[in-house]
């Protein structure tokens, strides 16, 4: 595998003493894997089906590509709005390829779509309010791995009906209060839109709002 990484990070402030106003973080990098391990379509004893569990199923084996590349960027800002908001956000963008037996490229397996974060945070005192938005990109049929588009199942079908993975986002809001320097109450409500999503390449669908109460005590 061969990197590479560049990146850069600038941050003002009023003084050397005082706490960040403004702070901004640009990384990108990129991977080239040379015979990556991929899985593709193989034959069994000169057999390329099998019967599993009472269904016809293709005989695979993880074999090597000739190359893989994986590239991105990942983006930060921070800014202080008044002496008690603030407002954060992450942004990450990720994309790969690999080399099919034919030449052609075809996207990698489980490369995630875009996601981030956006907060905004007011503290005062013993108490800290957090409202944020997670979200999640599109992965549109045509940018879907092969494996995975033969997950239907799996995946949210568009108007031609091939699978996809749609975006989305979710509303939270999370308080807490610093009773004392071990005892830290929290409670929190997430997807408050009660939005229904699922986090890409995975089964589990979203759990709908939940609302989340604790309390932390430090020995």
């Amino acid at each position: 595998a061969y990197n590479g990484e560049i990146g850069v990070d600038i941050r003002f402030r009023e003084s050397v003493s005082s706490k960040t106003l403004f702070a901004f973080q640009a990384n990108g990098y990129y991977t080239r894997l040379i015979d990556a391990l991929v899985r593709r379509d193989y034959t069994l004893n000169g057999a390329s089906t099998i019967e599993f569990m009472g269904e016809t199923t293709n005989v695979q084996a993880i074999q090597n590509a000739g190359r893989a590349t994986i590239y991105g960027v990942e983006l930060g800002l921070e800014t202080a709005l008044t002496e008690t908001l603030k407002l954060s956000s992450q942004l990450n963008v990720t994309k790969g390829e690999q080399e099919e037996e034919d030449g052609s490229e075809e996207p990698v397996r489980h490369v995630s779509p875009l996601f981030g974060n956006t907060h905004i945070v007011w503290q005062k005192g013993k108490l800290k309010l957090d409202a944020f938005a997670e979200y999640n990109g599109k992965i549109s049929a045509n940018d879907l791995a092969p494996e995975e588009a033969e997950k239907t199942w799996l995946y949210a079908l568009n108007a031609d009906g091939d699978p996809f993975s749609p975006s989305w986002y979710t509303m939270n809001f999370t308080g807490q209060y610093q009773f004392t320097n071990d005892l830290l109450a929290t409670a929190s409500l997430e997807n408050i839109t009660d939005q229904r999503y699922r986090t890409y390449s995975s089964g589990i669908a979203a759990p709908g709002r939940n609302l989340i109460l604790a309390l932390q005590y430090t020995f």
